[in-house]
This record gives C-alpha cells, structure tokens and sequence, in this order.
C-alpha cells in the first residue's frame, strides 16, 4: 500500500501504521505510540493536530503539575462550588490532548489522567470540546537488553495497567534498525528538504473512513464474533492481559482498521485488503502488554492465525476441541493419545509448544513417548522429527549402560534411580520394550537433570503413565 500520510510528511517506514492512525482518528478512541526517543512519535501527532485545525494541548507528564492541566481552583462567589483560574495552556478548551512521556507520569498524577482519556473528564466535568486524546512513551527497560547494551530510560515505568488498558490503540513505532537500507537513506537526506506541507484533505480521508467503518458494523460483527472469542481465549492462555473491555476494542478496532485499510487501498489504487490480515495488524497494536514487556511478534501471529481458522470451524470439529485445551503439555498429549489427525504445521507448533512447556525432568520423557507414538506419521514435519530426537538423543545413544561413578551428593538419587527402575523391571519384565527405555531414560537423567529424589518418582510415573496413555 503506498503510503498517503506519513512518507510525504519525511516519516519513512511508518507505511504499515497507516491504518491503525486513521482508524483511531475516525473512532476518536484514545491513541498511545510507544517507541524509542527520536523517532517522531511527537512530531506526527502534531502535524496531525495541526492538519486537523484543532484546539490543540500537549503536555510533558514528566513536568507538569495538575495545575497545569485546570489551572489555579478558587471558589465561586456562592462559596459552594469550585472555578477553575485557567491559562491558554489548560486543557478545558482544547479538543486535541497529547500527552508525551506518559510512562513518566507520577503516581499521583497518573491516577488524574484516567478520567481525561477514558471519558473526557476532569474533577468530574466534561470536557465538552475534546475529541483525541494521544500520549506517547518509551518503550520500558527489559533486563536482558539492558546487559546486552540496551537503552535505558531513568525515569521511565512500565505503564499502569489499568490505564493502559484505557487505549484502545497502542502503536509500536519504528526505530532506525527496523527500517529497510532504503528507508534509512531517505531519512538522512530528508533533513535537508524543508518543511513537508501535509498531503491530504485529512477530515475528508477520516469521514471516508467513519462512514465504511459505520456500513462494515453490522456486516463484519457475526464473522468476527467467533474469532474474539477464539483470540481472547488463546491470549489468556499464552499469558497475555486481556480484560472485558479490551475483547471489545479488539471487535470495534478491527473492524475500524479495516475500514481504514479499505478507503486507503482504495484511494492509492490496489486491491481491497484482506479481513484476516486487517485482525493481524489490529492485534499487534493494541495488547496493552507492549507498555511493560517486548511483544513476541512471531508468537502473536500464530496465536491470530490459529483463533482465525478456528473460528470458521464446527464447535464439534476435534481440532476446535484441541486447541481448546490451554495447556500445551495437555494439548499435546491429547493429540497423541487420541491420534488425531491435523495439519503438518498444526502437528509441530503443537508438539514444540508441549515439549517447550513441559518441566525439565519430565521433558525428555515426554519427548520420547510422543516420538515412539508418532515416528511413522506421515504428515509430521522433518524439523520436528528433528526436535524430538535432538531432545531424547542421550536416551537413544547406546552410551547409557556406562553411566559411571556418581557423585556423592547423588548418590540418594542414584539410590532411587535404581529402585524405580528395578520395580518397572519386576512389574514388566526387565526385556520388555517399556522397561527398557524407562531404564534408559532414568539413567540418561542421572549424572543432570534430577534435582531431588521427588523429581526421579515423577519422571518415573510419568513416563509408566504416558506408556499407557499413548497405547504404547
């Protein structure tokens, strides 16, 4: 799509945010960028602002004091009631609000802030002209990027969650490193271009936008119900922070997304965009976790693609049934046990995701059942073949029987390593198949990997079990 706002402004790489700033724009609901300092977080909310014409107000939170915002309170001449002594900087007549540095806000201050951009007030009154309320912060420290040499922002908090779940749009901005080579040198010579005048007739673009958005409504709730429910579902088990109220942001701001995505394709000329592709971009910007952790991208793109086919599947449908199942331990054993049939790419996120989320001590154990139970599967993929025998590679070695001299502060588990095994062996018979990998399993755990005597009984009756389980 080309781009019609932010490249002819200088701002390049922000193509793909396009939708998401017009969509907000036509809803008027609250808009966050979240981004690293220097990248024009400020710069494109004002020449929207001024583009629009508007009564606009921006204030630093790291700054300003409540004053700032009503001005001095005195009473009225009855004495019974409060007037607010304003400047031409307080915010009862603006009708655009941008607050920078959100996530500097203190404390005392940022309780204040809720009522301004949930529902337009202040001390309970409203703010009768104000339309766009839009902040913008840093992105939070992480502690592992810190060590590798990372940024960091003294001063900047993750985000209050329940104010961040007040935005309905959370934009993650581009930094230098995420634009293309070609991006890049268009940045470096676009500081000596001047002034970009902004392109567009921007309220006639957005009552475009609000009028497909009011005509798509009713046409996209009853397909995308079922999605929201699915995603919703899928996000709370992959630990994402999902209240009531973010489920119907996510329903209103896809379908406002994608009525901006139509009325800019159709303006520049290309083909009507994709529902499923508007519901991936509506997802990775607005998940109120991006103001106090990095979003694992690649994660929430499966998480879209995988509520997206489920949701035009039957309720009896056994993959809907499967994935349904919010634990991937249990997901995965369940498709094993039950040899249910899915689709190559389906068959690995499922078996990586339980083998990945499995304990320690139980995980090789896991991998080798599920390995024995699926070797002769025809639509397992290679890599994941791969994975699993990467992981049972110690088990399956040969080299097992050699397993020497323990240290003396494993000599108990040793000690219980050969009970469990021997106990399988007598209940089984020492030759038969399960007796052997069990023996070989325990064993490939011995000299690391069991931490106390309690993990070895575990790993042992687990194994016996998933045996069973998986018909084995």
């Amino acid at each position: 799509m080309k781009s019609l706002i932010t490249e002819p402004l200088g701002l390049y790489g922000w193509r793909k945010a396009e939708p998401v700033l017009l969509a907000a724009l036509l809803s008027g609901d609250p808009l966050l960028l979240v981004g690293s300092h220097g990248c024009a977080k400020s710069f494109v909310l004002e020449r929207l602002a001024e583009a629009l014409g508007m009564e606009f107000r921006t204030y630093n939170a790291s700054l300003i004091n409540y004053d700032d915002l009503v001005g001095v309170p005195l009473p009225d001449v009855t004495r019974t009631r409060l007037e607010y002594l304003s400047s031409p900087e307080s915010i009862w007549d603006a009708e655009v609000v941008f607050i920078d540095e959100i996530s500097r806000t203190r404390p005392e201050l940022q309780n204040k802030l809720f009522p301004i951009i949930y529902d337009k007030r202040v001390q309970g009154r409203p703010l009768t002209r104000l339309i766009y309320r839009w902040a913008a912060m840093n992105p939070p420290p992480m502690g592992e990027e810190l060590d590798e040499g990372g940024t960091l922002y003294l001063g900047a908090e993750p985000l209050d969650a329940a104010l961040a779940d007040r935005f309905p749009y959370i934009l993650s901005v581009p930094d230098w490193d995420e634009l293309t080579p070609a991006d890049q040198k268009k940045v470096l010579a676009d500081q000596f271009s001047g002034r970009h005048e902004f392109p567009i007739a921007i309220r006639e673009l957005i009552d475009e936008a609000r009028k497909r958005y009011e005509e798509l409504v009713a046409e996209l709730t009853p397909r995308l119900m079922p999605y929201i429910v699915t995603l919703v579902s899928q996000l709370h088990a992959a630990k994402y922070d999902v209240s009531t109220r973010r489920a119907t942001i996510l329903m209103r701001s896809t379908i406002a997304v994608h009525a901006a995505r139509e009325v800019l394709s159709k303006r520049t000329g290309i083909d009507a965009p994709e529902l499923y592709a508007s519901a991936h971009l509506t997802l990775l910007n607005t998940l109120p976790d991006r103001t106090w952790r990095r979003l694992n991208t690649a994660e929430l793109t499966a998480i879209c693609k995988s509520a997206w086919e489920l949701s035009v599947r039957d309720e009896a449908d056994p993959l809907v049934r499967l994935m349904k199942i919010h634990d991937p331990v249990l997901r995965l054993r369940k498709m094993v046990a039950e040899r249910l049939i899915v689709s190559s790419d389906r068959a690995a996120v499922i078996i990586g995701e339980g083998i990945a989320k499995a304990k320690s001590y139980l995980r090789r154990g896991l991998a080798l059942a599920t390995y024995i139970s699926i070797r002769e599967w025809t639509n397992i993929p290679a890599t994941t073949i791969e994975l699993l025998a990467n992981e049972i590679r110690d088990v399956l070695s040969g080299d097992i029987d050699r397993v020497i001299s323990v240290p003396p502060t494993g000599a108990k588990i040793a000690r219980t390593v050969g009970a469990r095994i021997a106990d399988v062996n007598n209940r089984f018979g020492a030759d038969s198949e399960l007796a052997q990998y069990h023996s070989n399993l325990l064993n490939s755990y011995l000299l690391k990997g069991f931490d106390d005597v309690c993990s070895v009984d575990e790993a042992s009756t687990e194994f016996e079990s998933l045996w069973k389980e998986f018909g084995l």
